[in-house]
């Protein structure tokens, strides 16, 4: 909504052969409720720095619900961001090289600044909404792609190149995911310079790592710590897990972060979304893994693995490690730890016991590469996802699937009773009450998820301790779900599952009880899922008495595509003062209700607006099965600041008002010449017109969150005062009164 969105290319130097090389560069995926910053380096999100200073407004890092920037108490806050940064990192044997060669694409810290020896190639983005701009049609529209696409492409030292392609759509039970398919092509490209040759190669024990600083919604910590730095984060608050049935490594902060001065109203209102600022919980998965590029026993590999961890193939199993760190994941960490080939492997927990708990499924995961969970309490923020080694000989590709996703908590009252359980969330390393990592069994490092209905009880330290301590939250025994969560997928593990369907194309299923096993796809996702009946384009005018009209045409009424889910049955026209809402729906429309359809488009005239004021308007489709479409034409109609706490001297803009001149700012489509407005008000005041003979022209009350109210130069018998000189006088709710005077010329 208003991002910027920046397109890059190489630029010629005509007469030569040399080519600029291409500077570093940005796109931002924002189609569905999770937006995420491409950066054509590799990066995700931002530059991996764990302090709170370079979290821009409107660049979002792992933003989960969109658009969650607000202003609290004067004070502005970027939003709900879940990650200090995102990328991947490279390590490989080049034959003509006698040296370990290493690429870092972003998710790493140097210390003091980010950490990135990539070169970039191309970005683009590529939209496949079935509308275009102008509430038309699409006839390029392909219902076997996402709405959203975004490639960049980028070279590295080690002679791989990286080409992902990240994906999203609006539908309300796929909006909560990006897939990402990366593609490492040895090319040979070793400085990303078009006038340097490539130098192809066999390169050999590849290792290809996933790296996030995953930390929980920025917003909370910034309203209940007023901070967002590591030292924060990594408490007893905020766990990291890993679900082995989804290859999902997710972060869970303990009881929701719950607002600590409007938590009551904000939890009955929404606003905000609600109380709870930090319930989501967010994190990567694997949904597809290359095997046949992996290393053979015996061919010469360096690969130190345990026996367990080869295949009857002679693979290494996948994935090749799960490591944990804290927020200072840095090269000098990553490299002995994770890209050197020949480190020995963390099992941690996945011992025989783990057949108690997962039954034959363990046997999938035995001699994997394991979630070092007893680090999982208190250094629950750096995650890696290490696969490989591979050989590629030159021209060679191979690809890895990855997805980023966020939900509302991890499991619903009914799961946790039923004692679903996920690896961490605790920190055995640490000797208390005397129970010892080594002294535990597998089972304790599998702990019960718990939920936003009703905390369970359990001792995140020591799994012997009658001492407890509630986990979880009853939020929503009490209040409902924010309005960002649009539809019955909540859970994280719920949009996991909708995000292996949609790669794998196969029908939904509930991996709790089902293995996700992602060498059994395909490299290409498939993408073929239900489809809703998408929302209008609308446009926002403004009428002669400051009404704000919403308008949209009929064409989705007409929209046919395989898999939808219904046929069309009405629209919803909702209003809200911030994107997380509460939304208030103001009218349901009916097809062709002559009541709102005119000359081929709809209007709606909202008449408790005001031109200037801070609303956002969107239309919903509705199906004859109740499925609603996305939120995609959200459209802000003018912002306004915050009211002042006191009575200061109150003006008025544009002054004198000359009739078509105009007032600066932003409009939406609208006409926004017969207004003027007094500035400077507090939140309840009454504004009183009167003429140069001391005749009450108007009152005006006021009462509401605006520094401004507008005036339309009309009297008390609706009409359009004449030229001329008028005074105001401004009553506090408090007593305090000022006093001015404003010229109109006709």
């Amino acid at each position: 909504m208003g991002t910027m969105i920046k397109r890059a290319c190489l630029f010629c130097l005509f007469g030569g052969i040399a080519f600029a090389q291409m500077q570093k560069d940005y796109l931002i995926q924002k189609r569905g409720m999770l937006n995420q910053t491409m950066y054509n380096t590799g990066e995700l999100g931002r530059k991996y720095v764990t302090s709170n200073a370079n979290t821009e407004l409107g660049i979002p890092s792992f933003e989960w619900p969109a658009n969650s920037a607000t202003i609290v108490d004067t004070k502005q806050y970027t939003g709900q961001h879940n990650s200090y940064g995102g990328g991947v990192q490279i390590s490989a044997d080049r034959v003509d090289s006698t040296q370990r060669l290493y690429a870092y694409c972003g998710g790493l810290l140097n210390e003091v600044a980010e950490y990135v020896n990539s070169f970039p190639l191309s970005q683009e983005r590529i939209e496949n909404y079935p509308l275009l701009a102008d509430g038309s049609l699409n006839p390029s529209y392909n219902p076997d792609e996402a709405e959203e696409i975004i490639i960049s492409k980028w070279a590295t030292p080690v002679g791989i190149t990286i080409t992902r392609t990240s994906r999203a759509w609006s539908f309300p039970d796929y909006d909560d995911f990006i897939i990402y398919e990366y593609v490492f092509e040895n090319t040979g490209d070793l400085t990303g310079k078009q006038a340097i040759p490539a130098r192809p190669v066999r390169l050999k024990d590849v290792i290809i790592n996933f790296s996030h600083g995953l930390t929980g919604g920025k917003f909370g910590y910034d309203r209940t710590s007023n901070s967002w730095a590591p030292t924060v984060v990594e408490k007893k608050d905020y766990n990291a897990r890993f679900d082995p049935r989804r290859w999902l490594q997710y972060g869970l902060h303990r009881d929701g972060n719950p607002e600590p001065k409007y938590f009551a109203e904000w939890a009955l209102s929404g606003k905000n979304g609600g109380g709870l600022l930090s319930p989501q919980a967010s994190g990567y998965m694997c949904l597809y893994v290359d095997t046949t590029h992996l290393v053979h026993k015996g061919d010469g590999t360096r690969v130190s693995v345990e026996t367990a961890a080869w295949d009857p193939g002679g693979h290494v199993k996948q994935p090749y490690t799960m490591r944990m760190e804290t927020s200072q994941q840095t090269v000098a960490k990553t490299q002995p730890s994770i890209l050197d080939v020949t480190q020995v492997r963390k099992q941690g927990a996945y011992t025989t016991n783990i057949f108690q708990l997962y039954g034959k499924d363990s046997l999938y995961w035995l001699g994997r590469g394991s979630l070092n969970w007893r680090q999982s309490t208190y250094f629950a923020i750096g995650r890696n996802y290490a696969f490989g080694p591979y050989n590629l000989e030159p021209g060679e590709k191979l690809t890895i699937a990855i997805a980023e996703l966020s939900g509302y908590g991890a499991a619903r009252k009914e799961e946790t009773a039923a004692g679903v359980k996920d690896v961490g969330g605790s920190n055995g390393q640490n000797n208390v009450g005397g129970w010892t990592a080594e002294a535990g069994d597998a089972l304790y490092a599998f702990y019960t998820v718990p939920n936003y209905w009703e905390p369970k009880a359990q001792n995140l330290l020591n799994p012997n301790s009658v001492n407890t301590i509630p986990y979880g939250s009853d939020y929503l025994s009490k209040y409902s779900l924010p309005d960002y969560v649009n539809s019955n997928v909540v859970t994280v593990r719920e949009v996991a599952d909708r995000a292996i369907q949609a790669y794998g194309g196969e029908p939904l299923v509930n991996h709790d009880s089902v293995q996700h096993t992602p060498e059994k796809y395909s490299d290409h996702g498939v993408y073929r899922i239900p489809i809703p009946i998408p929302a209008p384009a609308i446009t926002l005018e403004n009428t002669v008495l400051g009404e704000n009209k919403i308008v949209w045409g009929p064409q989705v009424e007409s929209f046919a595509t395989p898999r939808l889910q219904g046929t069309f049955d009405h629209y919803e026209l909702y209003k809200a003062s911030h994107p997380l809402g509460p939304w208030t729906k103001l009218v349901s429309v009916s097809k062709s209700d002559p009541l709102y359809f005119t000359n081929g488009k709809y209007q709606f005239v909202d008449k408790n607006s005001r031109i200037g004021d801070y609303f956002y308007y969107s239309v919903l489709s509705v199906d004859n099965n109740g499925n609603r479409s996305g939120r995609t034409n959200m459209t802000l109609h003018q912002s306004s600041i915050g009211a002042e706490t006191t009575l200061k001297k109150v003006f008025v803009t544009p002054n004198p008002f000359i009739v078509k001149s105009g007032q600066s700012g932003e409009s939406v489509g609208g006409d926004i010449n017969s207004q003027l407005r007094f500035y400077n008000l507090p939140r309840t005041c009454t504004i009183r017109i009167y003429s140069y003979s001391g005749q009450l022209v108007q009152t005006i009350a006021h009462d509401e969150d605006k520094n401004n109210h507008p005036y339309f130069q009309i009297t008390r018998n609706n009409q359009l005062i004449a030229s001329g000189v008028y005074f105001y006088v401004v009553d506090a709710s408090d007593g305090s009164r000022c006093h001015g005077k404003f010229v109109i010329i006709n």
